[in-house]
């Protein structure tokens, strides 16, 4: 009886635990969620898990740095390669051919890959050999290399992970920038709002002793208070040869414009996706030739917006190899030479797929106004996450009109359906809804107001005023504290945005270049300086990303998937040495000592990893024992060189006159007889690798070579010189 009674009395005790615990889950679904703070302190703070943010944080772990925080706004490592999936990567191109590309591929290489590039392409085209039997197995167009995004993610994330596992790095994902604290204008510590993953009242706080903007938008750099511009810059701002000499024509909105990509697989079945909001045919008269003979008599507000179009898909027998169509400019995997025979396609910037930035159409103006008066006319870089959304928004409307079109009206007009976009469907890699990219590909944010800000004139090919005129050359300007080589021309897609005449901004549109934004002019091999990366006043901060010092016509060229990674190098070496020399990044590049030993970071022998290119050589891979040398060497101007001489030619045997014209050398010592010139850039780095660089001597507060041009306007800030001016050379 007693034990009935026992056992009684504890069923009822446990129907009680359980319903006192219902009630209370009750109660706490109804109740909002409690928020949390997370105090955090870093040696240094790198907000975005970008391709710069993740070069930047490798970078400084190898230098032997730690307590590094990463903080990113999404779930993925890779920024423009991965969330915003611009799958075939845009490298440095030039001229001749020397320079790395691969034989069926004519867009050739201005350098050989260097640095987490190649450690990153490598790592890539090794996975793709062993999944699809090709490294590149695309043959697109353009590229040549190509990835599926989510693939891609995994080999940044495997690259990093090791630093991770160790302690050395830590990320939160899905924070926000909110607000920073500065104090006698130095950037002290970083507050972050929660987005997705948490509650939205959640804040994370870094205290880093130095951080590194890596972020999309800067947003640490205007959280901060730190000088910066955005939009157009008029001619009297750098005295640019290609700006506008009066903004009239370009409003402060004017930007690169941004595109949504869309990554497409084959299917065994026609999938059609749904018909957008706001679609017109009309929007995509620039798409195909199928599409422009049928429209090509619209009459836009702007005459002669230019009206060109390429190949919709090739006919049956005819899509493998490189070849200009949509199905093949940007191809991802070619089926037919790949082992799991299915083709895969990136849309990106598609003939009218690219969303301009200004003259915005009616219904995203009256959203953005409904959100806050006037901010249709802000520059998306002084927008918030709430206006730059409704842009998006409207940009992935436009970008799956493009598809739309090409599965309906362009499949309808075509004589051969072999290979239509109705067999395609958008990949489900994103875990998106939508099965779109987390983000837009954003080509232009706001530019950091820097030590140095990089001008057209530095480096704009001369030998003509157009690309097709150039030859291969050094720049004229070749900064005294470079970081690493670049080369592109000067890439604008078409900014401008041209409604039809009879209605105006409520109907459809298509872009067009505006004068002077197109990509007609070419730089010439080019390094970029370490002032660009630190703030013309705030200490504690770096930009990194495309938040670096250069004007609006500079930042088209330096935007690539390698420039970008290349960038976050260097702000990483730049943010370790500071940090161990306890001297803010700005001291730097007056200590030819301190500076040389980010150089070192970069470029040589002590420190894990592929070293990075400092110096423009065309012919110089990594993996040739003099491409340290020869860079360190060149970066002290040891090394004889002229503007048109652009291939080091390390295994030439070095010729009296050059051996002559090498500066600490003696030409007449016997043993230099047959020896390459790789052979003897070697020894010669050898013996004056140990030598203490001397110390420069300031002649003016704000000129340091006292040649008249302030620092801030100075190129070449250790030598007396003129304004640099670009005029074609006779």
């Amino acid at each position: 009886m007693i034990t009935k009674t026992f056992s009684r009395l504890h069923r009822y005790v446990n129907v009680f635990r359980l319903s006192f615990m219902v009630a209370m889950l009750t109660t706490l679904i109804q109740w909002p969620l409690v928020s949390k703070t997370i105090d955090v302190k870093a040696n240094l703070l790198i907000v975005g898990a970008t391709e710069s943010g993740w070069a930047a944080a490798i970078q400084s772990a190898r230098m032997g740095l730690d307590e590094i925080v990463i903080v990113h706004d999404g779930h993925w490592f890779g920024g423009q390669f991965t969330e915003q999936a611009l799958a075939c990567v845009d490298e440095n191109k030039g001229l001749g051919k020397v320079g790395w590309g691969v034989d069926w591929h004519p867009m050739k290489r201005s350098f050989h890959r260097s640095g987490l590039f190649k450690e990153l392409m490598d790592r890539v085209e090794a996975f793709n050999k062993a999944k699809y039997g090709l490294s590149m197995p695309g043959f697109p167009f353009h590229g040549p290399s190509t990835f599926h995004p989510k693939e891609m993610e995994s080999i940044f994330r495997d690259m990093i992970q090791p630093y991770i596992n160790a302690g050395t790095i830590q990320v939160f994902w899905q924070y926000e920038t909110y607000e920073a604290s500065v104090v006698n204008d130095r950037l002290q510590e970083v507050v972050f709002k929660g987005l997705a993953d948490h509650n939205s009242e959640d804040l994370l706080i870094v205290e880093g002793k130095m951080t590194i903007d890596a972020s999309d938008w800067g947003e640490v750099i205007k959280a901060s208070g730190a000088a910066y511009e955005c939009g157009p810059d008029p001619f009297d701002r750098y005295q640019e040869p290609s700006a506008p000499k009066d903004l009239s024509d370009n409003p402060s909105n004017e930007m690169n414009p941004i595109t949504y990509p869309m990554i497409l697989v084959e299917t065994d079945e026609p999938a059609l996706v749904s018909r957008p909001e706001n679609f017109d045919d009309r929007k995509y008269t620039r798409s195909t030739r199928l599409s422009l003979a049928h429209y090509r008599d619209l009459e836009w507000d702007i005459p002669d917006p230019g009206l060109g179009a390429i190949t919709h898909w090739p006919d049956s027998g005819h899509a493998v190899g490189r070849q200009l169509s949509i199905y093949t400019v940007r191809r991802i995997i070619q089926g037919e030479n790949s082992k799991l025979g299915k083709t895969s396609i990136l849309f990106n910037y598609m003939n009218g797929q690219d969303y301009p930035l200004e003259r915005l159409p009616d219904h995203v103006v009256v959203a953005l106004e409904a959100n806050e008066v006037g901010a249709s006319s802000k520059n998306i870089v002084r927008m918030n996450r709430t206006q730059r959304q409704i842009i998006f928004d409207d940009a992935k409307e436009h970008a799956k009109g493009l598809l739309y079109h090409l599965q309906n009206f362009v499949h309808e007009k075509a004589s051969d359906t072999t290979h239509s976009f109705r067999n395609f469907v958008l990949s489900d890699e994103f875990s998106t809804d939508d099965h779109f990219p987390p983000k837009p590909y954003i080509r232009e944010g706001l530019r950091l107001k820097s030590m140095y800000m990089m001008r057209e004139q530095d480096a704009r090919n001369t030998d003509g005023y157009t690309k097709d005129l150039a030859r291969e050359r050094f720049a004229q300007v070749l900064y005294p504290d470079g970081l690493f080589a670049w080369q592109f021309h000067y890439d604008f897609h078409r900014t401008g945005r041209t409604y039809l005449k009879s209605e105006g901004n409520a109907g459809p549109w298509i872009d067009y270049h505006k004068p002077n934004r197109h990509t007609n002019f070419l730089s010439d091999r080019s390094v970029f300086p370490m002032r660009s990366l630190i703030p013309i006043k705030m200490d504690g901060l770096l930009g990194a990303q495309g938040n670096v010092g250069f004007s609006s016509i500079v930042s088209a060229a330096v935007r690539l998937h390698d420039q970008r990674i290349h960038i976050g190098q260097a702000a990483g070496a730049v943010a370790v040495v500071s940090l161990k020399e306890q001297m803010e990044p700005r001291e730097i590049v007056f200590q030819p000592v301190v500076m040389d030993m980010v150089i070192d970071g970069l470029c040589g022998e002590h420190y894990e990893g592929t070293p990075l290119l400092i110096w423009p050589w065309r012919d110089l891979p990594t993996d040739h024992p003099a491409f340290v040398a020869a860079n360190r060497l060149s970066f002290r101007r040891i090394l004889p060189m002229s503007p048109t001489e652009v291939d080091f030619q390390p295994d030439k045997v070095a010729q009296p006159s050059w051996l002559q014209a090498t500066k600490r050398l003696n030409p007449q010592v016997q043993e230099w007889r047959g020896r390459t010139r790789g052979e003897v850039a070697m020894y010669l780095w050898n013996e004056v690798r140990g030598e203490e660089l001397k110390s420069r001597k300031r002649l003016r507060p704000e000129d340091f070579d006292g040649d008249g041009i302030s620092d801030v306007f100075d190129a070449l800030l250790f030598t007396a010189d003129e304004p640099i001016v670009w005029r074609v050379t006779k």
